[in-house]
């Protein structure tokens, strides 16, 4: 590009200056600027294809990171499995070490009664002011007591054994736990540095994105409800649409512009080089004619080559200046078409029904129409998940508002095809900008951990309406709750 505007600008000083004593002829000059042409065009595709590896960068990152939330929402559902059984193994050690202690104590007053009982020998007892039949009685009790104390021996024996191997399990299940968790926190890690990777590729964007973040924020203060802000994000959809298919007009127009330029530079050196030739034809007849006419001849003849030499160059400056604004417009357009998640929101999203993974894992706690405590029905399902939960979207779409809002703390609202929009509320931090395009599994926020359960507030809306996700989330084991 450099290239181009320097023989702009030099064609131009041409055109104000008069020719050097040498000047190159008009064929000559023709070639030099369709040589500088031919390397100005290899300098923007040398641009678009780092736009292309840039665009195949990211879109490796982007599976990079759906695959790593996907390992770290598994670790979550075992990290909690692996607590549930830890608790269970937890109440039945009480029950076990409870009962337990039960039987000692049962065992420490038989075994009381009979060391009192060894004191005095057998001969004794016929001494004993006690009657022959009562002394009859004790001998026969202790005679049935002994075998039971044994057998109680044995059975406390085995249940000291069975306390034992509990306590070994429950050793064996928080060795799980610490190294499940430990694996949670390195795909996290992992995860973390997968998004600063994103984040550095998509810096060229920053600028758009902070004003379309800008427009939707002062959107969002003036909506007067969610819904008002529902109607405010289709006109803005509506308002992209329209630029878009302006943009498309333009680059139609940009491309007829660009080809009538290339005809007419072609014609005008077609005329040159024929004018040139015309006027050395004349200048030869004319010095052929008479010694005294050949100076008036070749005067002729170079001013006439040099009028067709600065029309050539005028058309030639013309047809350059035009070309390089509509390549700039269509490496624009192109990079815009290049960017992240270029054809993230294109997939229908009625296809999706019933396969759309769940934004975060955890336990199902109020489902769509189920009545709140304050009597009104609930417009989507909220989830109980994890501290730092990871959040992901549940298919392709593109984010058209992201902060807070109200009532909702965080809200995300992610724009798909046919007039779906995904609302997730709740979030601790959400990891996506206004104008990102998103593939489905993409991690978009992550939970909190303050006080109890997070909860995740998922809505699903068709034309600005509530409908139930559930059916078109992927069916998979989850406990169900309220």
């Amino acid at each position: 590009m450099a290239l181009l505007l320097g023989l702009a600008w030099t064609t131009g000083a041409a055109a104000q200056t008069p020719p050097p004593p040498h000047a190159p002829a008009p064929g000559q000059r023709l070639k030099e600027l369709e040589q500088a042409l031919k390397q100005g065009q290899a300098e923007q595709a040398e641009i678009r294809r780092t736009a292309a590896e840039q665009a195949k960068e990211l879109a490796g990152l982007k599976g990079d990171m759906i695959s790593a939330a996907r390992a770290v929402q598994e670790h979550e559902d075992s990290l909690s499995d692996l607590e549930q059984k830890m608790a269970d193994l937890d109440r039945r050690e009480q029950r076990e070490s409870a009962a337990l202690d039960l039987k000692r104590q049962q065992l420490n007053g038989v075994l009381t009664a009979l060391m009192r009982l060894a004191f005095h020998p057998t001969e004794a007892l016929i001494a004993q002011p006690t009657s022959p039949a009562d002394t009859v009685r004790s001998a026969i009790l202790l005679r049935d007591v002994t075998p039971r104390i044994q057998q109680a021996t044995k059975d406390l024996r085995a249940d000291l054994d069975t306390l034992t191997d509990l306590r070994a399990d429950i050793s064996h299940q928080r060795r799980r736990i610490k190294a499940a968790t430990q694996e949670l926190d390195a795909q996290h890690r992992k995860l973390s540095a997968l998004y600063q990777r994103k984040a550095l590729l998509q810096e060229q964007t920053e600028s758009r994105q902070r004003e379309s973040e800008s427009r939707l924020q002062t959107l969002a203060g003036e909506a007067q409800d969610l819904r008002d802000l529902m109607a405010r994000l289709e006109q803005e959809r509506i308002r992209r649409e329209k630029e878009e298919a302006a943009r498309i007009a333009a680059e139609k127009v940009r491309r007829e512009a660009e080809r009538a330029a290339a005809a007419a530079a072609a014609e005008a050196a077609r005329k040159a080089e024929i004018a040139a030739r015309k006027a050395a034809r004349e200048a030869a007849v004319a010095a052929r004619k008479a010694e005294r006419e050949k100076h008036a001849a070749e005067r002729e003849a170079a001013r006439k080559a040099h009028a067709a030499e600065l029309q050539a160059q005028r058309a030639a400056a013309a047809a350059e200046a035009r070309a390089a604004k509509a390549r700039r417009t269509e490496v624009a357009a192109e990079a815009d078409s290049a960017a992240p998640g270029g054809q993230g929101d294109g997939r229908s999203f009625a296809k999706g029904e019933g396969r759309m993974p769940f934004p975060a894992r955890g336990a199902i706690v109020r489902h769509f129409g189920q009545h709140d405590a304050s009597g009104a029905p609930a417009r989507g399902i909220t989830i109980a998940t994890r501290p730092d939960a990871q959040v992901v979207a549940p298919y392709d779409g593109q984010i058209v508002f992201a902060g807070p809002f109200r009532d909702y703390g965080l809200l995300l609202i992610i724009e798909h095809t046919e007039g779906y929009h995904t609302l997730l509320a709740g979030m601790a931090r959400i990891d996506g900008r206004v104008g990102q395009h998103l593939l489905a599994g993409e991690p978009v926020g992550v939970m909190g951990r303050s006080g109890g359960k997070p909860l995740l507030y998922v809505e699903l809306r068709h034309d600005g309406q509530p409908v139930n996700p559930l059916p078109w989330l992927t069916a998979r084991k989850t406990k169900v709750s309220g």
